[in-house]
């Protein structure tokens, strides 16, 4: 039974932020939509309804999180993590087929990805198995043990294929096992063995035509800017046109006229920088600033190893989105498709979130023992 004294113990400023940014992201989901609906006779608050479905489902997903005792994973370590697999292998064989990849299960008028769910599969696996293993963390063997709960599901993954996701999956594993105590130049040569073998996949052609042209587009702007560059010359143009206070919702002339693709979901930041300007941008960074803040301050409270770990894979799988997605869209890093936490468009990872954010209050909750 859960003790109702420890729902008062929740972190209120983390929850309060992410809705804001949920509330946030929905409207900016309806001005990025609205115009293309609309020429399409359709309703042109129909993906922003979609996202508010999620947004409950959610939250019942967070609430049960949140509620279930995080001491009580290590009970269901196989099944998390050969459901994960299961799951991964579903897409592969029934799963639905965009752009030439095949990442999504299709639920009616929906789309779920269990890429997105296996970001917490693997979280809450890491965790429990070097929690368990805590006096090994200097064990060169524990830790490249450790890497069979990325590598199984993350070759699953590229074979969808998808680039994206293995990298995150490999940025929580580096976050974790650093909590965990693993050694600095262990974790280095991996690391460098990983950038190895992904100079030998390019080489070798295991990387595919579209993501070589992504990380060109990247280096050389200006190489094929109606082709391959068109994403991130619009991005930018987009950002540049909003100026201090922005040209105004539903104003933007590169979101309205939907001059930046896939603008609801990866790059969903250029329409709030283009209707919102600069100050609109610092008010969203400023809420993700506040959440990462209290992401590592759970870190620092943890109570145990346990949660400590499931903290430290939150807050890698945040911030690594928060980094890429941003940082793609002025140019700073290569075009991959990386949704922005709790703000871009998609059932599956706003869902995996808001999981995520159960967690880190679980976990924030039980930090201390309760006294009469």
């Amino acid at each position: 039974m859960l003790d109702r004294r420890l729902l008062v113990r929740m972190d209120f400023v983390l929850l309060a932020c992410v809705l804001v940014i949920v509330a946030y992201g929905a409207l900016m989901i309806y001005s990025c939509t609205r115009a293309d609906l609309e020429a399409n006779r359709q309703d042109p608050y129909r993906k922003a309804k979609f996202q508010l479905i999620w947004v409950l489902l959610g939250l019942i997903a967070m609430a049960v999180m949140t509620l279930a005792d995080y001491s009580q994973l290590s009970r269901f370590l196989t099944l998390v993590f050969v459901g994960n697999l299961l799951l991964l292998l579903l897409v592969l064989v029934a799963g639905k087929t965009v752009r030439g990849a095949t990442r999504w299960i299709a639920l009616g008028p929906m789309n779920f990805q269990p890429g997105e769910l296996c970001k917490i599969a693997v979280i809450i696996t890491l965790a429990v198995y070097l929690a368990g293993h805590e006096e090994e963390a200097s064990d060169l063997r524990a830790l490249a043990k450790s890497l069979a709960f990325i590598a199984a599901p993350a070759a699953l993954i590229l074979l969808q294929p998808d680039l994206g996701t293995p990298i995150v999956l490999f940025g929580i594993w580096v976050l974790v096992v650093f909590m965990w105590g693993g050694r600095a130049s262990q974790i280095g040569a991996i690391c460098f063995s990983a950038a190895v073998l992904s100079v030998a996949a390019w080489e070798f052609g295991l990387i595919s035509p579209e993501q070589k042209q992504r990380l060109l587009a990247f280096m050389s702007p200006g190489l094929d800017p109606s082709g391959v560059g068109w994403h991130l010359t619009q991005a930018k143009a987009a950002i540049g046109a909003g100026g201090f206070l922005g040209q105004g919702f539903l104003h933007g002339s590169q979101t309205q006229l939907a001059f930046v693709p896939d603008q609801e979901t990866d790059f969903i930041f250029t329409a709030v920088a283009e209707e919102w300007g600069f100050v609109g941008s610092i008010v969203l960074l400023g809420l993700f600033a506040v959440v990462m803040w209290r992401c590592l301050e759970i870190i620092r409270e943890s109570k145990d190893m346990l949660g400590r770990l499931l903290a430290a894979g939150v807050t890698a799988l945040f911030a690594i989105h928060l980094l890429v997605n941003i940082g793609m869209t002025m140019g700073l890093m290569p075009v991959k498709g990386m949704p922005l936490p709790f703000f871009s468009y998609g059932g599956s990872n706003l869902l995996t979130n808001m999981i995520a954010l159960g967690l880190l209050q679980n976990v924030w909750m039980r930090r201390a023992k309760i006294t009469f």
